[in-house]
């Protein structure tokens, strides 16, 4: 039988160990329900920042569709949160202030000034005569008259515009541009778009853009910008507003586009800028002035 001093020292030693445990797991506790708060609150608070931004795009779309003039919104529902935002017109711009509200945070975003344009009153261009178009071959030299033609990996397109009413004055909504076929084939043949990276001439080919100047059947982004197929009727329309609201805002220097075949074994042909006016390639346009 274990002595009674024995005993009571071993009943010590494990209430003090209960003792520790308790206060780990209240310690624990503790700082979980902190870091809990504190994850909480860094969520309200950012998702009051994105309210206030609605806000912002919100005020901003109301001046650009509403006669370029003041607005504001008070204590506006969105979601789960509410925004406050007001916008003061000034020469063409607006300055807007906003807050965002959500669950109690609040987030103010900085002050700022940004362009506005007149979306209540756009503005329609068909551009079919200033054109520059040529086809660039493996196997030839510039085949810039008659049709352009495509062929998979063996032929490109290049296409280049005089946009004079497109520039950083305006902000373009819509661009499409419309390939009349010269000959129609039996399956569809989907056309790629593509921003050309290099000024060419009409002189181009498929190993040089211009005198003094080389490349490998054209330099161009990768990335494809719109595509669209070329069915057995119908013309071909591609989707161009990226492309063409990028070189109105001086994004990216204006160097015309490529067209090519995505899929191999393929050709289309069409009408060039040199066809009647009802086949010539159409780019149309859709642009709003600044205020």
């Amino acid at each position: 039988m274990m002595p009674a001093r024995q005993d009571g020292a071993l009943l010590l030693m494990v209430a003090l160990l209960l003792a520790t445990l308790a206060a780990l797991a209240f310690g624990m506790h503790r700082a979980g329900s902190a870091e809990l708060r504190s994850i909480n609150d860094d969520y309200e608070g950012r998702a009051a920042a994105y309210v206030a931004e609605a806000g912002i795009a919100a005020v901003r779309w109301s001046s650009q569709v509403n006669g370029c003039k003041d607005a504001s919104y008070v204590n506006q529902p969105f979601g789960a949160g509410t925004f406050t935002v007001s916008a003061k017109e000034n020469s063409g711009r607006i300055k807007i202030t906003a807050s965002g509200q959500f669950n109690g945070a609040e987030r103010t975003p900085e002050e700022r000034e940004v362009r506005i344009y007149k979306l209540y009153d756009p503005k329609s261009y068909d551009i079919d005569d200033d054109v520059k178009d040529t086809t660039i071959a493996r196997q030839s030299g510039p085949l810039n008259t008659g049709n352009l033609i495509l062929v998979s990996n063996g032929a490109h397109i290049l296409m280049s515009w005089k946009l004079d009413d497109v520039d950083d004055d305006v902000r373009v909504l819509s661009a499409t541009l419309t390939l009349v076929q010269a000959s129609t084939g039996s399956t569809a043949r989907r056309i790629a778009v593509h921003r050309v990276t290099a000024p060419w001439d009409d002189s181009a080919t498929w190993t040089r853009p211009r005198a003094g100047a080389t490349w490998d059947g054209g330099a161009y982004n990768s990335t494809v910008l719109a595509s669209a197929s070329a069915t057995s009727t119908g013309p071909a329309i591609l989707n161009v507003t990226g492309l063409l609201d990028s070189w109105a805002a001086k994004r990216f220097p204006e160097h015309g586009l490529l067209l090519r075949l995505l899929d191999p074994d393929q050709a289309a042909t069409f009408y060039s800028h040199e066809a009647s006016e009802s086949r010539r390639p159409l780019l149309r346009v859709v642009a709003a002035d600044k205020c």
